[in-house]
């Protein structure tokens, strides 16, 4: 009875051993996953927060809102192909988190397969002494005895798939995982957004829009009641304010030269009361090319055009009209479609938009697409200053 009962206890052992083993090689899997996740959350940086350059794209920084954590790079397809729509990126402090808990993670697995192995050692000990207890039994008896612990194989590298070929396109990588098409500038190549008639009720939203990418353009203003908060922010955010007349009234800005220096002082001084800023450079309400002054003093746009610059001012005219003023909200496939028809006719494109408040509503909607539009040409953008390209209508 006695070595039946021992026959039987080494029976039990079997399946003892055989699930350690099993256990074992579950661990040795996990523990190369977790090794890999270790990996991907230190190398995997979000967008947003990235500045690495990877020998496929080179970094660019947005020096106007790097400290608040909006930043942009330029990559190639292949950089594109590789990241996939997340949530919303965690910051830094919450990454070095992650990547504490994962190798803390990393370690208790270990610990687990350290104490693994330790029961599957004691439970082979076990099994070779209660063999040695029956070494009496027939050979077939020992054949059915023998325990053989399985061979765990070591999970392999998990093999990443060839990407697809694709072309070498550079694209600009702005925040919340929002890509445009970006063509990395032309030589010579500066786009400039004007907007006229301005500040308005949407003044500021303009600037977020520029401001979230990045972007600088110039103001034509005119004098508009309590909006001095408006002036002062296009000043502050970094944009050109320019001259636009002060009333915008043909009957009484072209009546005479005289009249039209008048209203340029008078929106000249009211600009540098609420902004510190002396403006010298102006655009005509119409363009210098517009006939309708004739009706209030003849050929008076040929006297001012040579006036202007002799007292010290730059007029500027535009040759991209993005078609705003022709209607009222119109259609901004209809604005875009004016842009995109004529921006690439000029290196140095002054696009005329304006900013007039209800009545300009589409203007503002269609402001991001005309602004991705001039990056995917090759262009960048500025501010007019008084040593910028002066479009003028008879050149």
């Amino acid at each position: 009875m006695d070595e039946k009962k021992q026959e039987a206890g080494v029976y039990l052992y079997i399946p003892m051993v055989l699930t350690v083993a099993f256990l074992i090689g579950c661990f040795s899997v996990s523990l190369a996953a977790v090794r890999r996740n270790v990996s991907g959350l230190t190398a995997d940086v979000s967008v947003s927060q990235s500045d690495r350059a990877d020998g496929r794209g080179t970094v660019r920084r947005s020096a106007l809102k790097e400290s608040e954590g909006l930043r942009y790079r330029m990559v190639s397809a292949a950089d594109v192909y590789e990241l996939r729509p997340r949530q919303a990126a965690p910051s830094e402090k919450d990454s070095a988190s992650s990547t504490e808990n994962a190798s803390a993670a990393t370690t208790n697995a270990t610990s687990a397969t350290t104490n693994a192995t330790s029961a599957t050692t004691n439970a082979t000990s076990a099994t070779t002494n209660a063999t040695s207890t029956t070494e009496k039994d027939t050979s077939t008896t020992e054949e059915k005895n023998t325990a053989t612990e399985p061979e765990t194989t070591a999970a392999e590298p998990e093999t990443v798939p060839t990407q697809p070929t694709q072309p070498e396109k550079e694209v600009l990588v702005l925040p919340n995982d929002h890509y445009i098409n970006f063509t990395p500038p032309k030589e010579d190549r500066v786009a400039y957004l004007t907007f006229d008639d301005g500040p308005s009720e949407y003044t500021e939203e303009i600037l977020d829009i520029l401001d979230y990418y990045d972007v600088k353009a110039t103001f034509f203003v005119i004098y508009h009641k309590d909006m001095a908060d408006k002036y002062k922010a296009i000043v502050d955010r970094g944009h050109t304010i320019a001259l636009h007349t002060y009333t915008h009234d043909y009957k009484k800005i072209y009546r005479s030269e005289k009249a039209f220096f008048n209203e340029i002082a008078q929106i000249s001084n009211y600009v540098y009361s609420v902004t510190g800023v002396r403006s010298k450079i102006i655009r005509f309400p119409g363009g210098s090319s517009n006939t309708v002054s004739n009706y209030y003093c003849r050929d008076i746009m040929k006297t001012l055009k040579k006036s202007v610059p002799a007292r010290g001012y730059v007029y500027h005219d535009w040759n991209v009209d993005s078609g705003d003023a022709v209607a009222t909200n119109l259609a901004p496939e209809k604005l875009l479609a004016n842009v995109q028809a004529r921006l690439n006719k000029y290196r140095k494109p002054d696009i005329l938009m304006h900013d007039t408040g209800a009545s300009k509503r589409t203007t503002v909607d269609t402001l991001p697409a005309i602004i991705e539009y001039i990056y995917s040409q090759g262009y960048t953008m500025d501010k007019l200053t008084l040593d910028s390209y002066a479009v003028h209508h008879d050149w």
